[in-house]
């Protein structure tokens, strides 16, 4: 699925990544102040190609679907959340 990096930028706010630019865009995904995930793209012109905007869906612990819904928007922050609890990768603090 080839994207545009507008759309990365809309998903990079929507899941209040903290960014850091260098070469290379970078986004931690963070859950009770515990950073959970990295996302990283490069900068340049032009969409972003398929190959890479599945490696951004892998970082983000996404099927197609999900990915397809956090571009188009009906998928929210809190239901993104929803999904890293449900695979187990974010859990609440003891």
């Amino acid at each position: 699925m080839q994207i545009k990096k507008a759309d990365i930028g809309k998903i990079f706010e929507k899941l209040k990544l903290e960014v850091r630019s260098t070469k290379h865009r970078y986004g931690w995904f963070t859950f009770e102040g515990r950073k959970i995930l990295r996302v990283h793209y490069s900068h340049g012109r032009g969409s972003i190609p398929g190959r890479v905007s599945d490696k951004i869906r892998s970082q983000l612990k996404l099927t197609q679907k999900d990915f397809g819904d956090l571009i188009e928007c009906p998928l929210s922050l809190e239901g993104y959340e929803s999904i890293l609890k449900d695979k187990g990768i974010i859990t609440r603090k003891k």
